[in-house]
């Protein structure tokens, strides 16, 4: 039959070698989205342990500030005693 029909034979191969690096590409694309959806997850996982931890460094912090505003003297800027504002221009 390959003697009698060379492009029926011919056509038969190059279908199998479409068909193969087809499949070939379809399982390397269906892994790089499977490690892909992986680092997704640790990525996620990872911002969202990181948020946690910087909500726990923001309520650390406003306590600290909470304190010090209790024992912090304050210092009035605005004097009680008014100067005597004068002009330089001599007018």
């Amino acid at each position: 039959m390959i003697v009698t029909h060379p492009y029926l034979f011919n056509i038969i191969v190059i279908l199998f070698i479409a068909f193969t690096s087809g499949w070939v590409v379809f399982v390397v694309i269906g892994r790089r989205a499977i490690n892909l959806k992986h680092k997704m997850d640790v990525l996620k996982n990872e911002k969202e342990n990181l948020r946690q931890h910087a909500a726990e460094l923001e309520e650390q912090l406003e306590k600290r500030y909470t304190r010090s505003l209790k024992n912090t003297p304050v210092i009035s800027f605005s004097s009680s005693v008014k100067s005597n504002k004068s002009n330089d221009a001599g007018v």
